[in-house]
């Protein structure tokens, strides 16, 4: 519904979400080894956006810890990989790549 068939914006959209979901999962997890939870709350705010708008159960996971980010492990932010990686695979289906 979000593209109206527009290839460009299909691919833009994807694009987008894996450079995001990609930078942001890694910094959460470099953030939570250095023990930086300031800056694993802003990561978790940066991302939370594009996982609740296609409809991924970690949108709540990451605005749970934007609030409280002492409740991230490395197994959350691994599950949170997992579900982006597994939604940029349906993404990529979806547009046909």
């Amino acid at each position: 519904m979000l593209s109206e068939d527009d290839e460009d914006f299909k691919e833009e959209f994807i694009t987008t979400f894996e450079d995001t979901y990609v930078s942001l999962v890694q910094k959460m997890k470099d953030e939570l080894e250095a023990g930086d939870l300031d800056n694993l709350s802003k990561s978790a705010h940066q991302l939370k956006p594009s996982a609740k708008m296609i409809q991924l159960r970690c949108g709540e996971i990451l605005e749970e810890l934007q609030y409280d980010p002492t409740k991230a492990t490395k197994e959350i932010i691994e599950d949170i990989n997992t579900q982006c990686e597994d939604a940029l695979k349906q993404l990529k289906d979806w547009a046909g790549k």
